[in-house]
Parts: structure tokens; C-alpha cells; sequence
């Protein structure tokens, strides 16, 4: 019988695990009907390499599960702030007009929302994106926001939560969160440098209006070296310098100015067994490895895989009693060793694929 259900991504830590590429490679693995956007609004860029490791493509309102199958629809659920803005920019530069659809009740970013968080010290001092997505949502909960049916075209608008649970009765589905758990409103214990709502399996199921009895997978994403943005700690592992960072060839690019992101120098075991539990995962996908150790940058192989990460692998599996199921191991988009399966991927044709997004 073929698989049903929804799969939920989810980051583990504290957001940039590679979600998107999770989740885009899911989505062809296990040939979604739908990738459905779930988190806070448009803040979050997320994005994939192509195999030059220069091109870089990104959105910041859609998920990027779709990047990989060209017949998976593409939904925002009615918990997702919407730039409408950004919205059209990227159905655009994507040619995606026949494949988006928004859910009528989704609150609407505006100027002034954009505005009013450039202009506060708290949300500078949280590392914002300065999207208006805090704002809008804090408008929203007062009642003051507009919806997506009051200002979106009626041909884009949709009941996704009526569609995301009949598919996943029919087919797999896929729904990708934002952030990382870390970060969430009400689950951190770093608040306030947290996001605007929750940042979990739950809250992106509530995000979509997904039934829980749908959901056949929730795969907790989980970055060998973890970084983040603004303030706030990673626990109780230290953090890296800076210049260890930069010479170790770990430097990553924050969203917010192209300044360089914070890196830990492990993972916190006691965290990553809290965010299992909470989350109820059932699977993880490790990435960034080749940051943990070189020697396995672009490793596609499972013999490729070195005894110095199947000892991370062992110890996580040990730490959290689930499989580690799928690895990323450099920046490229088919950097991907799948441990779960053979899984017999057209990378080539991907690659044709995305490059006519450049």
C-alpha cells in the first residue's frame, strides 16, 4: 500500500538547520501532492545551493519543499502572516501563478508593520528581521489585522486546512515550519530573544489545521554545529569565537546585514532530548555535517560517512532513542546521504530544473 500522511519539519535548535532542503527533498523522495508553509510570516529566508555552491535560491514567504517536484502544490495555512509584497515577487520570479495558494484567513503584513518594528529597540535588540511579521501578529490576537480574503485575488485564496487533511488521507503531504524550536514564544527559555508564536510540530500543524490523526512523520532537523541570530544562548554548550569560525571555513551569512552568524561548538544533548519529546519526533535529519568534519564535505555515500560522525550519530541516536535518518553533508542541494533507504533520485534533472530559477 503506498504511504499516507504528512510529514512535519521542524528545527530542532535555534533556526538555519536546512529545513527547506529537508523538506524539498522529501517532497521528491516521497512525491508530496503539497508542501504546506507554517510558522510566524515572512521573517525567515530559507533557502538551497546549486552545485556551483555560488547560486543561491531563496524565499522568505513560501516554503522551499517544492523546489524538487514540480507537481507538489504549494500552500501557506492560515496561521502564516503574509506579505502580500513578497508573495507576489516570488510566484513571480518562481513562475509559480498555477501552484500557490494562500488560506483566506491569514493576517496581512503592511508598510506600517514594517515600519513600526524598524523603529523599535526591542525588536533590535532581539536580532529581527525587521519583516513586520511580530507586528502583524500582535494585531492580529487584538483583532486589528486584515485577512488574505480582503486583499489577495479570489483565484489565489483557498480553505487550506480542508485540502491539507483530505490530501493526507489520499497521498503524502508535507508541512515546513520556520525557525527552529529554540526560538518559540512560549517554549524557550531565552524570551524574550524569541519569535512571535510557537516554534514546533504542534504549533506547525496548528499553523496549517492539520488533524494530529494525519500526521504520519514529524522529522526533527538537527545542525551538527548549531548557529543563530541576535541574542540568546545555545544552551549549555559553549560558543565559538569568531575568528575560529572563519578559519575553520564554518562562516555563514546571517539574513540580517550579511554580518557573520553565531556557532556553537557542539550539541546540547539535554535540549535536543527536550525538543524530541515535546516535538514527538520520529525521525532526524542531521545537516551541516561537513561543519563537524570535513573530511565528509559532499560525501553522497554512505561509505563516504567517516567513524568520527557515525560516533555523532551513534551518540544522538543513543541521547534521543530515534533513528537519524537522513544527512547533509555540504552546501550543494544534493549533498544527501538518505540512511533510511535506497532511493533512486535524478539529481540531474533536478539540477536542470533549478537552474532555469536562476
Amino acid at each position: 500500500m503506498a504511504k499516507k500522511g504528512a510529514y512535519v519539519i521542524v528545527g530542532a535548535q535555534w533556526g538555519d538547520e536546512g529545513k527547506g532542503l529537508i523538506s524539498a527533498y522529501r517532497a521528491i523522495r516521497d512525491n508530496a501532492l503539497g508542501v504546506w508553509r507554517a510558522g510566524t510570516g515572512a521573517n525567515a529566508e530559507h533557502g538551497l545551493f546549486l552545485r556551483d555552491n555560488k547560486t543561491y535560491l531563496k524565499v522568505n514567504q513560501l516554503p522551499l519543499g517544492w523546489m524538487f517536484n514540480p507537481n507538489t502544490q504549494i500552500r501557506i495555512g492560515s496561521g502564516v502572516a503574509v506579505d502580500p509584497g513578497k508573495l507576489l515577487a516570488e510566484v513571480m520570479k518562481y513562475d509559480l501563478v498555477d501552484r500557490v495558494m494562500v488560506d483566506g484567513r491569514c493576517p496581512i503584513i503592511t508598510h506600517e508593520h514594517i515600519l513600526a518594528e524598524e523603529t523599535s529597540k526591542g525588536m533590535s535588540a532581539i536580532g529581527s528581521t525587521f519583516s513586520g511579521t511580530g507586528f502583524c501578529r500582535a494585531d492580529f490576537a487584538l483583532r486589528k489585522a486584515t485577512q488574505a480574503r480582503n486583499v489577495l485575488e479570489n483565484g489565489i485564496l483557498n480553505d487550506c486546512g480542508h485540502e491539507i487533511n483530505y490530501l493526507a488521507k489520499n497521498g503524502v503531504v508535507g508541512v515546513e515550519s520556520s525557525q527552529g524550536f529554540g526560538l518559540g514564544l512560549a517554549t524557550s527559555y531565552d524570551y524574550p530573544n524569541v519569535t512571535s508564536d510557537n516554534v514546533g510540530a504542534m504549533a506547525a500543524c496548528d499553523d496549517v489545521l492539520l488533524s494530529w490523526k494525519n500526521i504520519s512523520d514529524v522529522v526533527l532537523v538537527v545542525k551538527a554545529l548549531p548557529s543563530r541570530e541576535g541574542a540568546g544562548s545555545f544552551g549549555s554548550v559553549p560558543e565559538l569565537a569568531e575568528q575560529q569560525v572563519r578559519e575553520s571555513g564554518m562562516f555563514e551569512a546571517s539574513s540580517i546585514g550579511g554580518v557573520q552568524r553565531r556557532k556553537a561548538s557542539g550539541i546540547d544533548m539535554d535540549f535536543l532530548r527536550y525538543a524530541v519529546e515535546v516535538n514527538g519526533a520520529t525521525e532526524i535529519a542531521l545537516t551541516f555535517c561537513e561543519h563537524y568534519d570535513p573530511a565528509v564535505t559532499d560525501a553522497k555515500k554512505v561509505d563516504e560517512i567517516t567513524e568520527k560522525l557515525w560516533e555523532l550519530i551513534d551518540k544522538i541516536e543513543f541521547e534521543t532513542k530515534i533513528p537519524v535518518t537522513i544527512l547533509n553533508t555540504g552546501k550543494a542541494f544534493d549533498n544527501i546521504i538518505d540512511l533510511s533507504g535506497n532511493y533512486n533520485i535524478d539529481w540531474e534533472e533536478i539540477n536542470r530544473n533549478l537552474e532555469k530559477f536562476v
